[in-house]
């Protein structure tokens, strides 16, 4: 039986991947390795409406990543099952969400080209 963690790790690599080689590879990554911070310093609905009002390719592309890692559909799914959370449905969503994004910031980190 595998862990959370090590599914969210698999679904994780594919994901950055596909990213390596396209025009917004960068910003792609500025997204991954920034996100983590700004569910902390923002929480995570308004972090989700952030990205989903930047409407930019990249941003997208993350938040779709994000929610199929999840088992969630797309973003809008994503955001929609975090606004209608109660509390404790939140919180959860909040610790799932960190960890996925962990491992795309990880996997950013490792396979995609910085500054």
């Amino acid at each position: 039986m595998e862990t959370r963690d090590q599914k969210y790790a698999k679904a994780a690599y594919p994901k950055v991947e596909h990213q390596k080689g396209k025009d917004t590879e960068k910003s792609y990554r500025t997204v991954a390795l920034n996100f983590p911070v700004m569910i902390l310093q923002s929480g995570l609905t308004q972090s989700i409406g952030f990205l989903l009002a930047k409407n930019k390719a990249e941003h997208q592309a993350y938040l779709q990543d994000l929610a199929e890692i999840l088992g969630l559909q797309n973003a809008k799914n994503l955001h929609d099952t975090v606004i209608k959370s109660n509390l404790r449905d939140y919180q959860q969503h909040t610790r799932k969400t960190l960890e996925a994004a962990a491992w795309l910031k990880r996997y950013t980190q490792a396979m995609l080209k910085g500054d």
